[in-house]
């Protein structure tokens, strides 16, 4: 997990970074506007967003506010011109991380970038343990909504009878045909009575 997503509308400026961080290692995702970066923007990104906030349209604060409704726990962080007390608290109240002023030496940026990204593994890590956890917990335990009606529940048993007989009873080449895992099927046939 190394991607950073970097946002200045200054090109110059957008190569140079994009460059030294590159050579630093990280993936970069360079654009020059809140248009351009916006859709990179996703609940699964494995990275970091390191944004200007004076930009021409849209600004840097408005592509903190967009992050944090994708995901509040994605790092952004400002490297502005325009270190102001009324920048730095607008930024940090939108969720940014943390704000760096312009020129900012090199080495504060990647160490700053390092820091995000092992705090955004960390919190993808545990999402995925509790996803997982969730998974286990729930299998094989029909839902709330699941619950079907007898004719529905004989209905669904004999599509899943007519699967089976069509795939000589391999469970695979059923599930397949079916469009659910073999573990789904296994709790289906249960289910529903089925041998």
């Amino acid at each position: 997990m190394n991607g950073v997503l970097l946002v200045d509308d200054d090109r110059d400026v957008l190569e140079a970074l994009e460059t030294r961080l590159a050579l630093a290692g990280y993936n970069v995702i360079a654009c020059a506007s809140y248009i351009e970066a916006k859709d990179h923007l996703m609940p699964g990104f494995e990275g970091c967003v390191v944004t200007d906030i004076r930009m021409p349209g849209k600004t840097g604060i408005d592509l903190i506010a967009r992050a944090c409704a994708v995901d509040p726990e994605l790092p952004v962080i400002v490297l502005t011109g325009f270190a102001d007390t009324k920048t730095v608290v607008s930024a940090m109240r939108e969720g940014a991380v943390t704000v760096l002023e312009k020129p900012c030496p090199i080495e504060l940026l990647i160490e700053t970038v390092a820091q995000a990204l092992l705090q955004r593994g960390a919190v993808l890590k545990t999402r995925r343990t509790r996803a997982k956890r969730a998974a286990r917990a729930t299998a094989g335990r029909p839902s709330k909504d699941s619950a079907l009606s007898p004719q529905l529940a004989e209905y669904e048993a004999e599509l899943v009878r007519r699967a089976l007989k069509r795939n000589a009873d391999n469970k695979a080449k059923t599930a397949q045909e079916l469009g659910i895992s073999r573990s789904q099927l296994y709790v289906k046939i249960k289910s529903l009575g089925l041998k």
